[in-house]
């Protein structure tokens, strides 16, 4: 397979220690992933991420049973069923009659084998390299004082494929328990002079505590109000009860919490993931293709509910808004859609690094204080 050039930059990482257990520490009912593929990654704070995977013709790459394990409060949260990159559409030139989607994934077009130079591959029971996984660091997690936290990631990087378009998806599991789905358009043909709008959907089925029937939503709604001591933040909370879609929106700040009824932390506070869609400043919009309407779903899940577009599993709908169609929540299943403009590069020497398109997973009330908060007690482990 012709790999493109920017791909090699990003994949020349550390190597990283991986072990792999006989079984995760906490599974859900509804995947089940053969046991080669489960995977657990140690930090060196001692904290830790487990999850299986799986890959298939219809869903490509996904990843099953998440689960975080805090070493300082010796805590350990299952999160998620299902995390995947479920589906990306292409608009040619910006004729919305002109689109193209994937129907079914090619391994053959995912293989990864020799674009992963330093990294840990990741094979299937066929012996096909599906992921490099790779660690990197940010600068700084939060500073304090003099003191400051670098946050540490796993990342897992796989190609998916639409026609001769190349994508590169690459799911960040950071250490303080926040996890980022991000996706970059990596093709490197030149001479493609057809400008793009993509639209990236991922997936993501929510069991916090690894029961699957007792979560619910929030949605938070913030307004800048000038006060008698300066401009203050002012945020209103709505509890969402049933199936819903959304539109971004940077003047009302609007973001999501997926709530567990029944994991609680230290002071009592119902235990959450909150979504926050902070890296979007594209948009697409046609009213002939109702999937783009929205920019978040909420659904509750359904077996049948396979994809986000030209989903043929009946007797669901055949698209997310038309999914979403009021059911009540207790099963939280997200889709989130990202949205992104790609131009030709103006001569064949211009600078093809890829531009990623994320999102970001926080952990809210699980933990009895701020885990990226630097531990003044041991200054000396800060780095």
């Amino acid at each position: 397979m012709t790999y493109c050039k920017r791909a090699y930059s990003l994949l020349i990482i550390l190597l990283l220690t991986i072990s792999i257990p006989t079984q995760a520490a906490m599974i859900s009912e509804k995947y089940q992933c053969p046991k080669q593929q489960q995977v657990v990654y140690k930090f060196d704070s001692g904290n830790s991420w487990s999850f299986c995977w799986m890959w298939s013709k219809q869903q490509g790459l996904s990843l099953h049973d998440l689960n975080f394990y805090s070493a300082k409060e010796n805590l350990d949260i299952y999160i998620a069923s299902s995390l995947q990159l479920n589906q990306i559409e292409m608009v040619f030139n910006g004729d919305t009659t002109n689109t193209a989607h994937i129907i079914q994934h090619d391994k053959s077009q995912s293989k990864i084998e020799g674009n992963c130079t330093t990294g840990q591959l990741l094979a299937d029971n066929d012996n096909t390299p599906i992921i490099c996984l790779s660690k990197s660091t940010k600068d700084f997690a939060m500073q304090y004082d003099e003191l400051s936290r670098r946050q540490y990631s796993v990342d897992l990087y796989h190609v998916v494929t639409l026609n001769d378009h190349q994508f590169l998806s690459r799911i960040q599991l950071n250490d303080d328990g926040s996890f980022s789905p991000t996706v970059s358009f990596i093709t490197d043909n030149t001479t493609q002079s057809i400008p793009y709008t993509i639209n990236y959907f991922w997936r993501i089925d929510f069991d916090i505590g690894a029961t699957a029937n007792n979560d619910t939503v929030e949605e938070f709604r913030s307004k800048i109000r000038q006060g008698r001591n300066g401009r203050q933040i002012h945020t209103l909370t709505f509890n969402k009860l049933n199936e819903f879609k959304k539109r971004y929106n940077r003047i009302k700040m609007k973001s999501w919490r997926i709530i567990d009824k029944q994991i609680h932390n230290d002071y009592n506070m119902h235990s959450s993931y909150h979504i926050f869609p902070l890296n979007h400043n594209v948009f697409e919009r046609d009213p002939n293709r109702p999937w783009t309407q929205a920019d978040i779903f909420f659904t509750n899940y359904n077996v049948c509910e396979t994809k986000a577009i030209a989903n043929d599993s009946l007797p669901c709908g055949n698209n997310i808004a038309a999914m979403t169609n009021g059911e009540k929540l207790d099963d939280v299943v997200v889709w989130v859609r990202l949205t992104a403009h790609h131009t030709p590069p103006y001569s064949s020497n211009a600078d093809l690094a890829p531009i990623w398109q994320y999102f970001t997973v926080y952990p809210r009330d699980i933990y009895s204080k701020n885990p990226n908060a630097p531990d003044i007690d041991m200054p000396q482990q800060l780095n």
